[in-house]
């Protein structure tokens, strides 16, 4: 963990041109310095990173505070505060029986004096599953010195972002809502901090990955944004979406011993949701993991939805994401994906020793089949089961002999496929799209002492060397961290991570087309390769063309 300080300085005044071409003149000392924002005035303090300074906003609230009959419901605006607000909070929303409520806030980060302003603006979602995290508060230096402003934005999870019941008091989506308040209070306020509205990318990764793509198939979220960075995830795979949300809010309620009656009806679906507004927080999200680690097919529980029609509502989506993906029903904007080599490394690779995955899988591997694969008959299901296992672990192979086997299964069907698809449908009408597979394992990666001798990236490494957990020690670490914090800067202010050749990135990176699918494979070295792993996308196009399950906007029986 950085050490963070306040600076004692004499007082001093920094010119900062806004957004409109005119100057303001914010006022610092005692290592803080005042924003007037739309809602009042915020403090931030200045932060010191390994001899590095710039300036932190924690905790800055976007949203009222989602509470009491608030609790499912989409954000509603903040209202004025008197005084100055000091924004050093740090807070995550309930997860795993932890967290607290008023927890819609987001943390600015920027230089600490704005050079050429005013400057673009990247705007991070974190991961974790639709159920856990929270909006990152430190090592912001590489970024910063890139010079441009980094927002990082907290949201609700679980049952109590997406709770999903079709009605006008769990419409469904709130954490997706979340965002997009967030997105407009930035849009409002952040030529005040010296950043420009309309030079905004947003990024994120895993769960944070799928939202983002989300966004950018989201009518609610048009005009917010110009760019999109997305890293190990996307917004079609089965675990993104929940084709069964009303099963997904019995299931809960059986958890938390809520009564819903035998049929479901207008009363029984008000009667749940009126027991969830009673229960603590805290309880309702540690039920919520307890239902999530229960879960082998796919499938993350309380995930984004597709909504109904509710009169009084703006939804954030009312059609599946595959169905717009592919029918380009979106107004499109230039994109980054990341993936890594071995995306089952972290993402399911902790479940194969603890929760014994390799023998439940050869017990009873339909279990492990994906969930939005449906299948006509018994026979059909045995037959597609055993040609995903000859694929992927051989004729008489034993899961868990070959652990990459295990986790290419998991990693491919999870993330890789959905994402090679999501990067070929953006690539079309000359959109520019650029894809990198990052390979590169050191010190500031994910760890997992069972797969120590693995020597490939794993879920949402990438990330990691961009939005630092620890300082980079080694030289090998110190290059990637300067080559992706470069790579993500020069896509935030240009559009294109290479706009020229130079001694840190001396190579162009090409542009996918949707014919010549181009990537950029970053290890220890640089290259560029076509088609990365298509055989493997290949097997996954075959059996989702035949057997994707459709899915339908929540239905709440009446």
């Amino acid at each position: 963990m950085y050490h963070q300080t306040l600076c004692i300085v004499i007082f001093f005044l920094i010119n900062v041109t806004d957004a409109r071409g005119s100057v303001k003149t914010y006022t610092s000392g005692n290592g803080y310095r005042d924003v007037n924002a739309t809602e009042g005035m915020i403090r931030g303090h200045v932060v010191d990173e390994g001899n590095y300074e710039y300036l932190a906003f924690y905790g800055v609230p976007y949203a009222a505070p989602p509470v009491g009959n608030m609790r499912f419901k989409p954000p509603l605006p903040l209202g004025p505060w008197d005084g100055v607000k000091v924004a050093n909070r740090k807070v995550k929303c309930p997860q795993n029986g932890e967290g607290e409520e008023d927890c819609l806030v987001l943390n600015i980060f920027t230089p600490l004096k704005i050079i050429n302003g005013p400057l673009p603006v990247l705007v991070y979602f974190h991961g974790g599953s639709f159920i856990m995290g929270s909006a990152h508060t430190e090592g912001m230096k590489h970024l910063i010195q890139q010079n441009i402003i980094v927002v990082t934005v907290n949201y609700r999870l679980g049952a109590l972002g997406f709770l999903c019941l079709g009605i006008k008091e769990a419409p469904g989506n709130s954490g997706l809502k979340d965002q997009v308040a967030a997105l407009r209070w930035i849009n409002r306020n952040i030529n005040e901090f010296g950043g420009d509205p309309k030079k905004v990318t947003i990024y994120g990764m895993s769960a944070g990955a799928a939202s983002t793509e989300y966004h950018v198939l989201s009518h609610m979220s048009k005009g917010l944004f110009q760019q999109a960075i997305v890293e190990s995830g996307s917004a079609t795979p089965v675990w993104a979406i929940d084709a069964q949300p009303i099963e997904t809010a019995l299931n809960l309620a059986i958890g938390l011993n809520v009564s819903t009656g035998k049929n479901l009806s207008r009363k029984s679906v008000y009667k749940m949701l009126n027991s969830f507004l009673k229960l603590p927080a805290n309880l309702i999200s540690k039920v919520n993991m307890e239902y999530y680690n229960n879960l082998t097919d796919g499938t993350f529980g309380f995930v984004p939805c597709v909504e109904r029609h509710v009169p009084g509502r703006e939804p954030f989506i009312c059609r599946a994401p595959y169905h717009i993906l592919t029918r380009e029903q979106y107004s499109k904007v230039p994109m980054m994906f990341i993936y890594s080599s071995a995306e089952g490394l972290f993402l399911r690779s902790s479940d194969l020793y603890e929760l014994n995955y390799a023998e439940r899988m050869n017990a009873n591997f339909f279990a492990f089949l994906p969930a939005d694969l449906q299948f006509d008959s018994k026979e059909i299901t045995k037959q597609i089961a055993e040609n995903i296992l000859n694929f992927y672990f051989g004729y008489n192979g034993t899961i868990g002999d070959d652990v990459m086997q295990y986790l290419n299964y998991f990693g491919d069907y999870l993330v890789m496929h959905s994402l090679l698809n999501s990067v070929e449908i953006h690539s079309k009408k000359n959109n520019p799209v650029y894809l990198m597979e990052f390979a590169y394992k050191g010190g500031l990666g994910s760890y997992d002492k069972f797969y120590e001798n693995i020597y490939l990236a794993g879920h949402g490494d990438a990330m990691k060397y961009v939005l630092l957990n620890k300082p980079a020690l080694n030289p090998d670490d110190k290059l990637i961290v300067r080559r992706m914090t470069k790579l993500l800067a020069n896509f935030v202010k240009f559009g294109n991570p290479t706009p020229e050749r130079t001694d840190l990135l001396p190579f162009i990176w090409p542009r996918v087309q949707p014919r010549n699918v181009s990537y950029l494979l970053l290890n220890n070295d640089i290259q560029i390769y076509e088609e990365p792993h298509w055989g493997r996308k290949a097997f996954w196009n075959s059996l989702y063309n035949k057997f994707r399950k459709t899915v339908k906007p929540v239905n709440p029986g009446f």
